[in-house]
């Protein structure tokens, strides 16, 4: 399946879709020798071909629009022991963690659309009372 914006962007503006292929290509190229390239993403099945997002930019775009995720919305991040009047929610704390992984992963020249998926997810399927539960 083809995606429609990409189909548009190519027909439409083909200088602009090769333009944000190189620079994604780019990116790829300046990748650690410890990082998961883009290329290196595994599926079951290869329902899309790809578009301008990577395979790990779509995981966590399908983890963003997931109902798991808007769960998280009302969920409180309890911390235990902790002194603290600014009790927060879980959907705070999921991206506090993606901005920090992305920014450490960033400075180690990791995959950012990787790490981005994972942190986001992190936390679907956690029981009451987080890690500990």
């Amino acid at each position: 399946m083809q995606h429609k914006y990409k189909r548009v962007l190519q027909e439409e503006n083909p200088e602009l879709y090769d333009a944000i292929m190189k620079e994604r290509e780019n990116r790829e190229n300046l990748l650690s020798l410890f990082a998961t390239k883009n290329s290196d993403g595994i599926r079951r099945e290869e329902k899309f071909t790809e578009d301008i997002r990577t395979k790990f930019s779509r995981d966590a775009d399908r983890i963003i629009h997931s109902k798991a995720y808007s769960r998280y919305i009302d969920k409180t991040q309890v911390f235990f022991l902790v002194d603290n009047d600014h009790i927060t929610h879980r959907v705070l704390h999921v991206q506090l963690v993606s901005k920090i992984a992305r920014t450490i992963g960033r400075s180690l020249r990791l995959n950012e659309d990787l790490i981005e998926a994972i942190a986001m997810g992190h936390d679907i399927g956690h029981p009451p009372f987080g890690h500990l539960g």
